[in-house]
């Protein structure tokens, strides 16, 4: 007998279904992955299949779902010397689920591409899983974090060594697959410059910039100086280059200083401020809409930026790490 929880209790109906459509249903129930593809309602109010064979239709492909070896097959992980989004939120989400199995420590089990379910329908909603879910440690496997090293090696190789972030990615992929980072909170990895989209990057700068002068410690500073200890020549790069001078003189040298500090600092700044000094530049003889059309966008801003200082985005997100700044919180 069947009920229908949902209807009223009063008008419950039972229904008694012939054997023959408890034949039908049992279909579900040993191939949870297959659907009948064809099924009619006789007179009596029984389903039949049309024809003497019951084909099926897989219901994976059917909610466009493949593991990552198909998609390894058709879909070039790089764009430009840049992942592209499709691939970076195939790591975001295995980021994120090995993350969750340490949690309930599940450290040990494999990591192959065709164990790996992708789906989700467009870019910005997919995601990927484990197939099957491990529910209990392997000791016998190696860990997950050194078989999302090799994963990702396998699918990205070392491409081009001019890729500061790539390799700054690679680099900590290979420190916690070897155990070297051992305490390094790996769901940190989601937010890794590498693996963030074009509008995300600009918002990781200035919202940690902001996050850290609003609520951050006095000590901040210091701690950002004494761990990431760089060189960078701030001043030189930015007077004379439209806007971004106009920023720099504000605060002057003194704010500034000629380090990987000074150029996170000034960075932040400038993300908010060059279209301020555009509009006063042009206030005297421009109507507003002509103003907003010599504007730049955020990201053109940051891409200037990256320009001035290539190892400032890795050098924010090495601070942020070495912190144990939970980076999820900040964004």
């Amino acid at each position: 007998m069947v009920k229908n929880p949902n209807w009223p209790q009063s008008s419950l109906t039972t229904l008694t279904l012939p054997p023959s459509s408890l034949s039908s249903l049992s279909f579900f129930t040993s191939s949870p992955g297959k659907l009948p593809a064809h099924t009619s309602m006789d007179g009596k109010g029984s389903a039949s299949a049309s024809g003497s064979a019951l084909p099926t239709l897989d219901l994976n492909a059917l909610l466009g779902r493949l593991t990552l070896d198909k998609h390894l097959e058709t879909e070039n992980p790089f764009d430009n010397n840049k992942i592209t989004p499709f691939y970076q939120r195939i790591f975001r989400s295995l980021i994120g689920a090995i993350s969750e199995l340490e949690s309930r420590g599940i450290t040990r089990g494999y990591l192959q591409p065709h164990q790996i379910m992708v789906g989700g329908g467009p870019c910005q909603f997919v995601r990927a899983w484990l197939l099957p879910r491990p529910e209990e440690d392997n000791p016998t496997a190696p860990t997950f974090r050194k078989q999302f090293d090799s994963l990702v090696r396998m699918i990205l190789g070392e491409r081009d060594l001019s890729n500061l972030e790539l390799n700054n990615f690679l680099h900590i992929t290979a420190s916690a697959a070897s155990g070297g980072q051992s305490l390094f909170n790996f769901r940190q990895l989601q937010w890794h410059p590498i693996l963030l989209s074009s509008a995300e990057l600009p918002q990781l700068v200035y919202l940690v910039f902001d996050h850290l002068d609003m609520r951050g410690t006095s000590s901040w500073k210091e701690d950002f100086r004494q761990m990431i200890q760089r060189d960078v020549e701030v001043r030189d790069t930015v007077l004379g280059v439209d806007y971004f001078s106009d920023v720099y003189n504000l605060e002057g040298p003194q704010y500034y200083e000629e380090n990987a500090l000074g150029a996170f600092l000034f960075s932040a700044n400038a993300i908010s401020d060059v279209n301020g000094y555009i509009r006063k530049a042009f206030k005297q003889y421009m109507t507003d809409e002509e103003k907003d059309n010599k504007l730049m966008s955020v990201e053109q801003i940051f891409d200037m930026l990256i320009s001035f200082f290539p190892h400032m985005l890795i050098d924010v997100y090495d601070f942020l790490v070495k912190k144990g700044l939970p980076i999820d919180g900040v964004l």
